[in-house]
């Protein structure tokens, strides 16, 4: 009887976590497209915002971490360094580039990170 106990304690527990897991996820990554999405790359402050935009993710990050993959994690943060490179430059068309695909590896990384199947297995 108490095998059954805990494989119905289980049965409750594991999706309840996936789904608060996913909505955290889902908060916090929509939380940096829209700040990504607001710097205006030809203002001369778009280097310091893209600077603290990066500060805030790295420090999500360790909570990322735990769920989604390393390697799209990886994929944000370079696109947030080419981007903040070609800020302290000044070149604004690369920068406005890296934007958009900052934007897609955040989206992407939303949608992985998403209520499915495979998070729960």
């Amino acid at each position: 009887m108490r095998e059954k106990v805990i494989a119905v304690t289980l049965l409750i527990i594991i999706p309840i976590a996936v789904a608060l897991n996913t909505l955290l996820l889902t908060k916090q990554i929509d939380e940096t497209i829209d700040a990504v999405t607001a710097i205006e790359i030809d203002k001369g402050e778009a280097k310091n915002e893209a600077e603290r935009i990066f500060d805030d993710f790295t420090r999500k990050e360790s909570f990322l971490s735990l769920t989604v993959s390393h390697d799209d994690l990886t994929n944000v943060e370079d696109c947030f360094t080419e981007m903040i490179g070609y800020l302290s430059v000044g070149d604004a068309n690369n920068a406005e580039v890296m934007r958009n695909r900052l934007i897609h590896s955040l989206e992407h990384l939303r949608r992985l990170s998403g209520l499915n199947i495979d998070a729960i297995f």
